[in-house]
């Protein structure tokens, strides 16, 4: 009775391995672009505008490419630069709270038209940094935990995040 009750608890443990919820290009898509259009300000000198962003997806990187217009007003002297940026980063998952949070940003390029050369290469060195450090870490999605309740009852939890070339792989794994 005790080995064939191993037997079975094996079977089961083999057929309740490992799993992977998928989240297409389009619904994360939708979901980081109800952030969008943003206007930030800038040291009381700038109100920033980004606009909806464009979503691309690096499977091979395991990344995601995000490029977006932005606009900025100077409110002293009431100017007007449009330009863009692009960036990329990974995606990991925080068990504390149940987020997926930005993992490694990184400015691939910043570029407002009209800028002097010397202006352009300052605002490219800093805006950047200040994007990397005030996106890294950042929150883009929590799940409620109704959400995980199934996985949890059944002994799973988040292993990781894949990025994929058509959307992401959550892979759920047996609780040690």
């Amino acid at each position: 009775m005790g080995m064939a009750l191993a037997g079975l608890v094996a079977a089961c443990s083999t057929l309740l391995g490992p799993r992977t919820v998928e989240i297409s290009r389009e619904e994360l898509q939708t979901r980081l672009g109800k952030q969008f259009p943003t206007t930030k300000r800038v040291m009381k000198l700038l109100d920033v505008s980004a606009g909806l962003p464009r979503l691309d997806l690096q499977g091979d990187k395991n990344r995601v490419a995000l490029a977006f217009d932005l606009t900025a007003k100077e409110l002293i002297m009431g100017g007007e630069h449009k330009g863009q940026v692009a960036l990329s980063f990974g995606l990991r998952f925080e068990p504390k709270d149940l987020t997926i949070r930005l993992t490694q940003p990184k400015v691939e390029q910043m570029m407002v038209e009209g800028l002097p050369a010397v202006y352009q290469r300052a605002l490219s060195t800093m805006g950047a940094q200040l994007v990397e450090d005030s996106l890294n870490d950042y929150p883009v999605h929590q799940f409620k935990p109704e959400d995980l309740r199934t996985a949890d009852r059944m002994g799973y939890e988040v292993k990781d995040i894949q990025i994929t070339s058509t959307g992401l792989a959550i892979h759920l794994a047996p609780r040690p």
